[in-house]
């Protein structure tokens, strides 16, 4: 048994940490995210993976398997540590290892001794290099152990696996970290660290050419008369081809945004702003996604049909505009654009140049409820409290409701409660107390804090100079909330902060330091206030908007605005003058792009520019307002005393200075130009969201994208040109594969006679593959949508989906037996290949069918007993 962290909860961390457990290793999960961590621990998984809850519940049951919150955590008494987190793309278009090499700076001075450090995360070539550089520690062996795990098979891919890669030029590491497979006897390919984070890449990408190209043989087949499946078991004998991925179908899908992207959905716990690499872990049904559409002054949410993420290999494009705005796609995905003459149009990203101007959404959305209040009491579990650690300060009326109720308790209780007119937590609920305006406490601690804190405009200015100069201190089981101001510039700011908690009950700390004043307060559960309640993060790396503020009024969103300005905004006049610019920077990009969403929102675009300072080792993201008329409706943002001294500089002006590379139109939207298009070659995962109505969604920093392409192939064959060379084979590949779903349509026309309008299709199969319940990228729905559109009645059955499951397509009928989906039916089709299908009995279908003819998009079914039974069938290539 060998002691492993695995660093990274996600898809390939929770899989790997629960099949070394399964394995019989001694694993230490680690997550930055409280909640999570205490999900995985009651053993309640974010993903759907076939057999992964078992593993986890029963790693638990075992006491092998743990979780835990921060990657220090974890190592302390490691053998082998994994790092297994995001490596989202960058705005250079490469894969951002800021997340890899945060992990690895965490872990450094807290590995044992000769400790190994596996990187499983997919990562570019030189990337072990890049964590032995962090790491600084000469002890520490580095090994790359590429996972090549399946979506709906990961945990069989793990325990079954084909190859075990392990990359390393230290013998004894890469033996050690190949040992702990040794219970499945793997395969072992060890290799140099290069070799290793290469073959992860090629091997995927050969697995799409593959697809693509059994489905081009199979349309050979057709029009020759020779049958897909012999052709396949003869190619498949060859030892150099094999049979595995020459299965043909009705094709394979794809998504469009990086999975470092952001949008603002809602759901019944409220808005917030998210990557779209954690779209998976939410329920599709009731979640909205913030939309736009060309001619509304504001945005609005819009219901959310189906969410997918899929393993990509082809073109990631990133488009960057003038005013900094930075979006990372497909090539082939959809965006909105306005030419020089001002027409709109959509174009693939790939087909973007300098001429075209991207919409950012302007304005604020309808939200049907304000919110008042953020509860202290949802901060005490993530805190690491119960209820039975916090105490209760009761205010005058509450503490005499207490004694005419309190018989209930023991004496030595009953008197200390009035004595103090304190209780435990526990206490007051089992009393059934009224809370409101109590304080709370906790045992360990003497700092009281409201149980509710009212969101009034001083509580949001009050947040934003929190996001602009505080911090969150651990030290031991002690936590401190703390703001930092300049000794004599910002008297005001530690004045309006300090006397803010003091009014609500709250014991803070003012000290003067050698070159700042400091405002403090200790407090465990206020910290977890901050950081899991509101969820601004804990310090200038981490800090982001908290998402209560995007259900909040204009107001309150100018409020937390002006803190951030007021703690760590400037304004300066642009080459001596009269030109002024207002300058806001930080190293949080989660910060950055909720600032730009925000100030969006009160109608002025900024611009943001991301650099790095000589001795920096992050981005600084910097955002400035310019323009004489943004910068007057961006008074609010500056101290009184400063507004009326930018005024007079602007009323210097000989002509009104527009801000350079954005533009509004009539309508109110705004406008920018792109300046700068890269694309690159990748293997990754890319993620989407289909969107109602609108079908657009405003993602990074404003940015406006269509969710899904316009059924336009001629679009896709320029793909192949963005490396700047002739790619044929990648052309083909991505033009078989959007050809597939029309050639399966094609075909089911046919068996309906030619045309599809006023005809019943019956679909058995709507999920992405058998043996799950997911309708993300289906083939099968790609092509019921085709066939509404040529005016068919769809009755569909499928064994894991009901008619009300998010994702099914409007306007079909989803039946609950396959016999039932024939009824009246002209045409049938298989479009997943459920082994149930097999075994149905054709003479039954006979007798509820209209027609007899078979459409098998899988080559599933028995052609002889369905001939038997008087049925025509068309197959895939046969």
């Amino acid at each position: 048994m060998t002691r492993l962290a695995i660093i990274g909860t996600g898809y390939v961390g929770l899989t790997t940490g629960a099949c070394f457990a399964h394995l019989g290793h001694d694993v230490v999960c680690a997550d930055i995210d409280a909640n999570k961590v205490a999900m995985l621990s009651r053993g309640e998984i974010p993903i759907v993976e076939h057999r992964l809850d078992e593993l986890v519940n029963r790693g638990l049951k075992r006491g092998n398997l743990r979780f835990v919150v921060g990657a220090a955590n974890a190592v302390e008494d490691c053998e082998i540590a994994f790092l297994c987190v995001p490596t989202p793309q960058g705005d250079d278009g490469s894969a951002d290892l800021s997340y890899v090499e945060a992990a690895a700076r965490e872990i450094a001075g807290v590995l044992p001794y000769e400790a190994i450090v596996v990187n499983k995360s997919t990562v570019p070539v030189g990337s072990t290099k890049v964590v032995e550089r962090v790491l600084k520690r000469p002890d520490i062996r580095v090994v790359s152990n590429p996972e090549f795990l399946r979506e709906g098979s990961a945990v069989d891919d793990f325990l079954k696996p084909d190859r075990v890669v392990v990359g390393c030029d230290d013998r004894a590491a890469a033996i050690a970290v190949g040992a702990l497979y040794e219970s499945i006897r793997p395969q072992v390919i060890v290799t140099d660290p290069a070799s290793a984070e290469t073959i992860k890449y090629a091997a995927n990408a050969f697995l799409a050419t593959k697809l693509s190209f059994i489905n081009a043989i199979a349309a050979i087949c057709e029009g020759v008369g020779a049958d897909v499946n012999d052709v396949v078991v003869g190619m498949g004998y060859d030892k150099r081809i094999g049979t595995e991925f020459l299965r043909p179908g009705p094709g394979w899908g794809g998504s469009c945004f990086d999975g470092s992207e952001s949008l603002i959905v809602r759901d019944a716990f409220g808005s917030r702003l998210i990557r779209f690499d954690q779209l998976d872990a939410l329920p599709v049904d009731g979640l909205e996604v913030l939309s736009w559409s060309e001619g509304q002054i504001i945005p609005e949410f819009q219901p959310a049909l189906a969410v997918t993420s899929r393993p990509y290999t082809g073109e990631m494009v990133t488009m960057r505009t003038k005013m900094g705005r930075r979006l990372t796609v497909t090539a082939d995905h959809p965006m909105i654009v306005r030419d020089g003459d001002g027409s709109v149009e959509v174009k693939c990203a790939s087909e973007l140049t300098i001429d075209d101007w991207l919409p950012i959404s302007l304005g604020s959305p309808l939200t049907e409820a304000l919110p008042e209040h953020a509860p202290m009491i949802e901060a005490i579990a993530p805190a690491g409290l119960r209820w039975n650690d916090v105490i209760v300060r009761l205010t005058t009326e509450q503490a005499a409701i207490a004694r005419s109720v309190d018989s209930v308790l023991t004496a030595a209780r009953r008197y200390d409660s009035r004595r103090t007119g304190t209780m435990r937590l526990t206490e007051a609920a089992r009393l059934r107390l009224p809370l409101d305006g109590a304080l709370l406490g906790t045992t360990t601690n003497g700092t009281y804090v409201p149980m509710h804190v009212e969101l009034t405009d001083d509580c949001w200015e009050m947040l934003g100079l929190f996001l602009a100069e505080g911090h969150i201190s651990t030290d031991g089981a002690r936590r401190r909330i703390c703001w930092s101001f300049h000794p004599e510039q910002e008297q005001r700011l530690v004045h309006f902060v300090a006397t803010f908690w003091r009014d609500l009950g709250v014991k803070v700390t003012v000290r003067r330091m050698r070159t700042a004043m400091q405002v403090s307060i200790s407090s465990r559960l206020l910290a977890s206030w901050f950081e899991h309640v509101l969820g601004t993060g804990t310090n200038c790396y981490t800090h982001r908007i908290p998402d209560v503020v995007w259900s909040a009024s204009i107001d309150a969103k100018q409020a937390l605005l002006r803190g951030l300005w007021a703690g760590d905004g400037s304004w300066s006049l642009l080459n001596g003058g009269p030109s002024v610019a207002l300058e806001y920077g930080t190293v949080s990009p989660e910060l950055a792009d909720g600032m730009l969403r925000l100030l969006a929102e009160t109608g002025i675009v900024a611009r943001q520019k991301i650099a790095r300072t000589t001795n920096s080792t992050v981005d600084t993201h910097w955002l400035v307002i310019s323009g004489a008329d943004q910068i007057e409706d961006a008074l609010w943002l500056l101290e009184p005393h400063e507004r009326d001294t930018v005024l007079r500089q602007i009323e210097r002006q000989s002509k009104r200075i527009a801000p350079a590379g954005s533009r509004r139109d009539r309508k109110g939207t705004a406008w920018v130009r792109v300046v700068e298009i890269r694309s690159r070659p990748v293997e990754q995962t890319v993620y989407s969201v289909e969107v109602a109505r609108n079908h657009t969604i405003v993602a990074t920093g404003g940015l406006v994208a269509h969710n899904c392409f316009p059924k336009d192939s001629r679009a896709l064959l320029k793909i192949a040109n963005e490396a700047g060379y002739r790619f044929d084979l990648l052309a083909g590949v991505i033009t078989v594969n959007d050809e597939q779903f029309d050639r399966v349509t094609d075909k089911i026309a046919a068996g309906a006679g030619g045309s599809l309008d006023g005809k019943t299709v019956a679909v058995w199969g709507l999920t992405f593959k058998a043996r799950t319940d997911d309708l993300r990228d289906s083939p099968a729905v790609a092509i019921i949508e085709r066939l509404l559109g040529r005016g068919a009645r769809v009755r569909a059955f499928d064994p894991t989906v009901a008619a009300a499951k998010p994702g099914v397509p409007a306007d079909i009928t989803v039946c609950t037996d396959p016999y039932e989906a024939t009824d009246g039916a002209d045409v049938l089709a298989v479009l997943t290949e459920w082994d149930d299908f097999r075994w149905l009995e054709p003479e039954r279908v006979a007798t509820t069918m209209t027609g007899r003819q078979v459409v098998d998009g899988r080559n599933l079914i028995d052609r002889s007993d369905w001939h038997r039974a008087g049925f025509t069938i068309v197959g895939i290539g046969r």
